[in-house]
């Protein structure tokens, strides 16, 4: 038990003095729990009903995840697309840089009119904010073939254009693609839980945004804290995964 205090004291000692600095900020300075909930308080406001928070959080983390599916999804599939045919890269090139720039707070109607109000909304959301990044570094990657590796398929008249452009693209453009997937994918895997939250937040929906929103509007601070904390362990977690999943499988496509 001792070893195991020590191991974690030792692996995220920054994490232990953020706490007992919070702690002690609140304590000298008398904070209300209305101002700043202390790190004891929030801890008691998530024990006192932790599945209330646990079921937040698994609409947050659902919808986060099946945004990030069909963002992901759809910015390969675009990316694809745009890579055999030059002409359709530069009409979506514009209307992806679009749609990227508009401030969520402003997407938000335009999505829940078109879609209807509900769970998927935050899904459609969170799709349209991951699908750009992604989109654009798979492109880029499709675009990176090792020119060894080209010459030698052009030897065996085998080029990104005409009858054999389909060879070319699963032999050669997609395997290069892979490792700018998974960075994609590693880099997108906390922005996709904050969107979901700021969308659930803005739109009153079921989630961690929601449980925000209502506690503040109770001046429950220390539970839309808690709710906040939650939120960054899933972000900080799911970027942990994300980041696995790429150690792991990078090696098998990179020279």
């Amino acid at each position: 038990m001792r070893a195991w205090l020590f191991n974690a004291l030792v692996r995220y000692w920054a994490i232990f003095i953020l706490l007992v600095s919070w702690q002690a900020l609140v304590t000298v300075n008398d904070y209300n729990s209305i101002v700043a909930p202390s790190p004891m308080q929030v801890g008691i406001a998530f024990l006192s009903d932790p599945e209330y928070f646990m079921l937040h959080a698994w609409h947050t983390l659902s919808s986060a995840i099946g945004g990030l599916i069909l963002g992901i999804a759809v910015g390969i599939t675009v990316a694809s697309l745009s890579w055999a045919t030059p002409l359709f890269n530069g009409l979506l090139m514009p209307m992806s840089l679009f749609f990227r720039s508009i401030p969520i707070v402003a997407i938000i109607p335009i999505i829940v009119r078109l879609v209807g109000y509900g769970s998927h909304s935050v899904i459609m959301i969170t799709a349209i904010l991951t699908f750009f990044p992604c989109y654009l570094l798979f492109l880029s990657g499709l675009e990176s073939a090792n020119s060894t590796r080209r010459d030698f398929f052009a030897s065996l008249n085998c080029r990104p254009k005409g009858i054999k452009m389909l060879s070319f693209f699963r032999y050669l453009a997609l395997p290069s693609a892979m490792p700018s997937l998974l960075v994609s994918v590693r880099l997108l895997a906390p922005t996709c839980i904050l969107v979901a939250l700021v969308t659930e937040f803005l739109m009153g929906l079921q989630g961690l945004g929601y449980v925000m929103t209502s506690a503040r509007s109770t001046l429950r601070m220390d539970v839309s804290w808690t709710a906040a904390l939650i939120s960054c362990f899933l972000s900080v977690g799911f970027f942990l995964l994300a980041s696995a999943v790429e150690q792991k499988y990078r090696s098998r496509w990179v020279d």
